[in-house]
Parts: C-alpha cells; sequence; structure tokens
C-alpha cells in the first residue's frame, strides 16, 4: 500500500513537472519561484498586525535566557579572575619569602656575614645543601606558576571585558528591539485613531447629506402648495361682476337721434327673445 502510494506520488509529481516544463519550457523554475514567492508575500500580508507585534513581543521575550547566560558569563569570568588575582598575591608573598630564605642559606654557606658555621660535621653540610636544592627547585617551580599566573590574569581580564561587551550588546539589541516594538505599536494606534475618526466623519456626511435631501424635498412640496395657491387666488373672481343692460345699449346703438320711440298705441310691444346657445 506504501509503495503504491509513493509509487502514484512519484508519477503524478513527474506528470506535474512534463507539463509545467511543455507550457512553460525551460523557465519553469523561475515560474514556480516567482509564484512560491508571491504566496508567501501574500501570506505575510494577510496576517493582522496586531499578531505580527505580539510575535515580535514573544521572540523579544525569547532573549532573556540568552540575556540570563550573559549575565552567568560576565559573573563566572569575575569570580575567576578575583580568583587568579588572590593566587597571584599569595604566590608573591611565597616567593618574596622563599627568595629571602634562599639568599640567606645561600650566603652562610659561602661564608658570608650571617655566620653560620657546619665546622667539620660533613652530614650536616650535604643535608643542608640538599634541602637547599629542594627549596631552591620549589622557589622556581613557584616563580614560573606566578608568571603564568599573572598571564592568566590577562586572559581572563580579556574575558571579564568580552562578557560585559555581550551582555552590554544583548541589553542594547533588546532594548532597541522593545522601544521599536513601542513606537510601531504607537503607530498602530494612531492609525488606528484615525481609521476611525475617518469612517465617523463619513457617517457624519451621509447623515448630513440625507438631512438635505429631505430638507430639499420639503421645500420643494412647499414651493409646489404656494405656487398651487397662488393660482387659485389669482384665477377666481375677486367679486359679482356689474349686470350688462343689453337693453339700453342696443336703444343707444340704433337710437341715434338719442330719442326713443315709443310704441303705437293698441300695439304691445313685443318681447324680445335672445336664444341662448
Amino acid at each position: 500500500m506504501i509503495l503504491r502510494l509513493i509509487k502514484w506520488t512519484v508519477i503524478g509529481a513527474a506528470a506535474l513537472c512534463a507539463t509545467g516544463y511543455v507550457l512553460f519550457g525551460t523557465q519553469i523554475g523561475s515560474y514556480l519561484g516567482t509564484a512560491a514567492s508571491s504566496f508567501r508575500e501574500g501570506v505575510a500580508e494577510s496576517i493582522p498586525i496586531d499578531f505580527e507585534l505580539k510575535r515580535a513581543r514573544n521572540l523579544i521575550r525569547e532573549i532573556d535566557p540568552q540575556l540570563h547566560d550573559a549575565r552567568r558569563e560576565l559573573a563566572q569570568s569575575e569570580v575567576d579572575l578575583q580568583a587568579v588575582q588572590e593566587e597571584v598575591t599569595r604566590l608573591e608573598k611565597e616567593v618574596g619569602d622563599g627568595e629571602r630564605k634562599l639568599r640567606a642559606v645561600s650566603a652562610s654557606m659561602t661564608g658570608g656575614s650571617v655566620g653560620f658555621t657546619f665546622a667539620n660535621n660533613e652530614r650536616v653540610r650535604v643535608r643542608v645543601e640538599f634541602d637547599l636544592e629542594r627549596t631552591f627547585e620549589a622557589f622556581k617551580n613557584k616563580v614560573a606558576l606566578l608568571e603564568g599566573k599573572k598571564k592568566l590574569i590577562a586572559r581572563q581580564e580579556h574575558a571579564v571585558s568580552a562578557a560585559r561587551l555581550r551582555l552590554d550588546a544583548v541589553r542594547a539589541e533588546k532594548g532597541r528591539l522593545e522601544e521599536m516594538v513601542a513606537a510601531l505599536t504607537t503607530q498602530k494606534r494612531q492609525l488606528d485613531a484615525l481609521a476611525a475618526s475617518s469612517r465617523t466623519i463619513e457617517l457624519d456626511d451621509t447623515a448630513l447629506g440625507r438631512a438635505r435631501e429631505v430638507l430639499d424635498q420639503v421645500k420643494n412640496r412647499l414651493d409646489v402648495a404656494q405656487r398651487m395657491l397662488e393660482d387659485e387666488i389669482f384665477a377666481a373672481p375677486e367679486g359679482k361682476a356689474a349686470s350688462r343692460d343689453i337693453v339700453a345699449e342696443i336703444t343707444r346703438y340704433f337710437g341715434s337721434d338719442g330719442e326713443e320711440e315709443a310704441p303705437a298705441e293698441g300695439c304691445a310691444a313685443e318681447p324680445l327673445t335672445v336664444e341662448i346657445r
């Protein structure tokens, strides 16, 4: 089952590569790299900034163990330096005492002013010379050890300086990163506040626009009502018109002499009938 799965996976990959080669030719590697890069950039840009800032804070907290190690290294180097310095002080005292002792014994054996005498006891003289030789060898070893410890002090002082520099560098880098995160957090808050303010202004503009639209509609309705009212007022008659004396007008029109002819006696005047259509 596993072999069959591996087989079909290999076949599918080979078919995909062959298809890509047919479509893109020898530039398939460049296309695949560009596609992968674009995909990574798209994923990175889709991550929220707040999440990235939180991730940066977590990474900064991971520096604390390194800072602790740097402090421990500096403390250990300082303790080692102090131990070497104390040992050098002790060796310097022992070397000084041994040098004075060797000088005194050597002077006594060469007939110096110290006044040690061995008479004719050769055995005592041989034993003293043997002890002197052993003391001298031990003295030279201590001198060599003292020189080595002094060189070790120089190296240990260099180690202390390096540990202090490393600690200072880690502290400075952590402080710089914390300041950068704080600055980016402040900038993010400012952008959020600006975005919120922009949205508020946009909502206010929309509300004002709706209010203006409603007021325009109200004004239009009032204008129409006023125009209709004015038309009704000016179109209606102000009062009842004076009645027209049509008979008098006709009499004046046909009676040019100004005198109205009386109707003949015995003849009633025929009424004038006006047909109104």
